[in-house]
C-alpha cells in the first residue's frame, strides 16, 4: 500500500480514487486530515486473503502546533466501497470513541492496569466505573478539574458522592 501511495503522489491525475479533507483548529494547533481512498485491489499482497475487501484508505494527518509540523500516515483496509468522505467519517468516528471512553477510562480509572480475572469481575467492575464516569460527566454543577480529581473527590467526600447520585 506504501509503494502504491508513493506511485500515486507522483502522479495523482493517473489513478482513479476518491478523496476527502478536514481542517481543525483547536487547543493551538491545526490539523488537516487527507482521506484517499482506491479500489485498485490488485496491488496488495494477496487481496483474496479478504473477502469482503472492496477499498484501502490512506490517511494523512497534518499536525501543525507552534509553527512545527508533523505529518502522519496511517493505512486502512475496508469493505466499504470506495468512498472517501463516508470513510473518513467512520475512522473518525471510530477514533472519536477511543478518545472520548477508553482513553478517559484508562487515564481516570487506570483501566489498562486492572487485574481482576476471577469470575464476572472485570465485567462487573467495568459496568461500575462506566456509571461513575457518567454520573461525574452529567453533573450539572460545573465544577474544574480533570474527571480523576472528580472521582478522587467523588471517593472521599460524602456529601459529594450523594450530590453525584441525585440524593441532595
Amino acid at each position: 500500500m506504501r509503494e502504491f501511495f508513493a506511485s500515486f503522489q507522483a502522479a495523482p491525475g493517473t489513478t482513479p480514487h476518491t478523496s476527502a479533507q478536514t481542517l481543525e483548529k483547536d487547543h493551538g494547533r491545526l490539523e488537516i486530515r487527507r482521506c484517499y481512498v482506491f479500489d485498485q485491489l490488485d496491488c496488495l499482497y494477496k487481496p483474496e486473503q479478504w473477502p469482503e475487501l472492496k477499498s484501502f484508505v490512506v490517511l494523512e494527518s497534518e499536525r501543525q502546533i507552534k509553527g512545527k509540523t508533523s505529518i502522519e500516515r496511517r493505512l486502512y483496509l475496508s469493505s466499504l466501497p470506495a468512498d472517501a468522505q463516508r470513510l473518513l467519517s467512520a475512522i473518525r468516528a471510530h477514533w472519536s470513541i477511543e478518545n472520548r471512553l477508553h482513553w478517559c477510562m484508562d487515564a481516570a480509572f487506570a483501566d489498562d492496569q486492572m487485574r481482576a480475572r476471577s469470575g464476572h469481575a472485570a465485567h462487573n467492575l467495568a459496568i461500575l466505573k462506566h456509571i461513575t464516569l457518567k454520573l461525574i460527566r452529567l453533573d450539572p454543577i460545573p465544577r474544574k478539574g480533570s474527571i480523576k480529581a472528580k472521582r478522587f473527590i467523588a471517593a472521599t467526600s460524602d456529601a459529594y458522592r450523594a450530590h453525584l447520585v441525585g440524593l441532595m
